[in-house]
């Protein structure tokens, strides 16, 4: 295999406007299936992002040859500052925004065919660097650590900056080929105990635990609406802050999400009752074999006083995703003591600035220090 900075020599990329969406989508899915992209690099995730968020004239995108075979793709917003008139910002599949992009792409990256994944990104990073001065910093957020040629990016000398988060996940194909139980495997005997009070106590004032997963576009839409509405209430009834779905356009682009899913892959809503009370619902995201668990909408209003609901809720979305054969069970990356609480593992997730040398990255280190002391 060819090492990055080889790969980086021998690969031509080109940045240019975006096609027409039609010819895009052909180049995406024609790259995509030699892939082992995630949801959010795949053209179900992408293509709603191209229609519903990303506004095209700040869209670029770039390919990857490798002679004359495309082995990679990816779009990079183009933004200016201070009215037009400032240094330029690339990012990686996410708009400068910070609303919109509040949607939070994780396990991002060109869509790439498979073996060459850190390679090609090392090539467009070095394409940036040696042969357009325009820019100023280039961001990649939520990156795995692996994937991302430091290696590189050292040689060229870029200044980087980096936050890294940890991004816990459950190992269903090491489950079920050991046969063995979830809860009784991973969970401590603490929050085994939890969860169980909890079931015990709903079912004891309410009737027996269901879960039903939503079967079709209308029903997966409606849970959808039923979750993002639960979402909202307890943010904004914890704060002044407010949740994943309150901007309408975020919520428009879920929408299109859930009404272009089929049965095998893409969104997917479940819900828990007791009896006849809702007590709340699970968002994921489907793509071969792995479940991406996105948000919850849980009743905390009802049922907060109740124990641990949402670790009740998130255990049994992992263990109906176990039971439907998928293979991993992302609880995605963040310190939240519930991942941790629930995960087998972990992955390290990075969220990658990096800046070209001179005078305007130092001013800017300058600035970013400044209000790190102010704060």
């Amino acid at each position: 295999m060819l090492t990055g900075a080889r790969m980086a020599m021998e690969c031509h990329v080109r940045l240019e406007s975006l096609p027409d969406t039609g010819v895009l989508r052909d180049a995406w899915l024609e790259v995509e299936a030699k892939s082992h992209c995630s949801f959010f690099t795949s053209w179900a995730w992408i293509g709603p992002w191209l229609a519903l968020i990303c506004q095209p004239r700040h869209a670029r995108m770039v390919s990857v040859h490798l002679g004359t075979r495309l082995v990679a793709l990816g779009v990079f917003t183009v933004r200016r500052r201070f009215f037009g008139m400032g240094p330029m910002h690339l990012r990686l599949h996410e708009t400068g925004d910070k609303v919109l992009d509040n949607l939070t792409i994780e396990y991002n990256g060109l869509v790439c065919e498979a073996g060459h994944e850190r390679q090609s990104l090392a090539a467009v990073v070095d394409h940036f660097a040696r042969n357009d001065s325009r820019w100023l910093t280039l961001y990649l957020p939520g990156m795995e650590v692996d994937r991302v040629p430091f290696d590189l990016i050292r040689t060229i000398g870029l200044d980087s900056r980096t936050k890294k988060y940890a991004a816990c996940y459950v190992d269903l194909s090491a489950l079920r080929d050991g046969k063995q139980d979830y809860m009784a495997t991973v969970l401590s005997s603490k929050a085994r105990g939890a969860i169980r009070r909890t079931a015990r106590k709903l079912a004891q004032q309410h009737g027996d635990l269901a879960v039903s997963v939503a079967a079709s576009k209308e029903q997966r839409l409606a849970y959808f609406h039923a979750m993002a509405a639960l979402h909202e209430t307890h943010w904004t009834g914890e704060s002044d802050d407010h949740g994943a779905f309150k901007d309408p356009r975020i919520l428009r682009f879920h929408e299109r999400l859930v009404l272009e899913s089929n049965d095998g892959e893409g969104p997917q809503l479940i819900r828990l009752s007791a009896g006849e009370e809702v007590i709340g619902y699970v968002y994921s995201l489907v793509w071969r074999g792995t479940v991406y668990f996105y948000q919850a909408g849980i009743d905390y209003q009802r049922f907060g006083t109740y124990g641990s609901p949402g670790l009740l809720l998130l255990v049994h979305a992992i263990e109906q995703s176990l039971g439907d054969g998928h293979d991993r069970f992302e609880l995605m990356a963040g310190d939240a003591a519930y991942k941790h609480t629930l995960a087998m593992a972990q992955n390290k997730m990075v969220w990658l600035s990096l800046d070209r040398p001179g005078w305007a990255s130092r001013l800017r280190r300058v600035w970013w220090s400044l209000k790190r002391d102010a704060a």
